[in-house]
């Protein structure tokens, strides 16, 4: 099953849709694994390739997904049917900047792809139903190599760039977490709530 997902991502890749990319994909799965993840939020669904990867790699997970587009959250739903996971994942429809800050419960696991100029106005709001323990797993934090100054930052992407260096300050410098920083593709950050 994981490899007809592969497939899919790779042709959903090919048609422009914005996917996470391999090896960032099969690391998120190594860490469900190993860190047995039940309870599993994803901010910014998309196709739901990368959720329907994650119930499929724990069969005892449950997915809280929030997708801002209509159309994408109805493709994911008709996804999360056709691989049997429908019953183990449910998708908040709307802005991540409104729903963050009325979830309940704690997670395990966050996997965070939503839009990258809003990182660290999510971070309070996600660490606070981050369990201890629990892991925040970030993508596309290297910003196109934008963030490190490994490329010159076109001036359009200053803002999104400049929050993304203070989301990554946040969660590097604060006492209560742990977190490392994979230049790998555009970059992820794994981070660990330590209390």
């Amino acid at each position: 099953m994981l490899d007809i997902i592969r497939e899919k991502r790779r042709v959903a890749g090919l048609n422009g849709e914005p996917i996470l990319r391999d090896e960032s994909f099969e690391l998120l799965l190594k860490l469900v694994k190993e860190k047995k993840s039940k309870r599993i939020l994803e901010v910014g669904v998309n196709l739901g390739y990368s959720g329907i990867a994650m119930l499929l790699t724990n069969k005892d997970a449950n997915l809280t997904g929030i997708e801002i587009n209509e159309e994408k959250a109805a493709l994911a739903r008709e996804n999360y049917k056709e691989f049997g996971v429908d019953k183990r994942a449910k998708i908040f429809l709307g802005d991540a900047s409104e729903i963050i800050p009325v979830l309940t419960g704690e997670y395990d696991l966050i996997f965070l792809d939503g839009p990258k100029g809003h990182y660290y106005e999510y971070l309070q709001n996600l660490l606070g139903v981050l369990s201890v323990g629990g892991i925040l797993f970030a993508d596309n934090v290297l910003f196109r190599g934008y963030v490190g100054g490994k490329v010159k930052t076109p001036h359009r992407f200053n803002t999104t760039k400049n929050s993304m260096e203070k989301f990554l300050n946040a969660i590097t410098t604060s006492p209560d977490l742990k977190t490392e920083i994979i230049d790998l593709e555009d970059g992820v950050s794994i981070t660990e709530k330590l209390r």
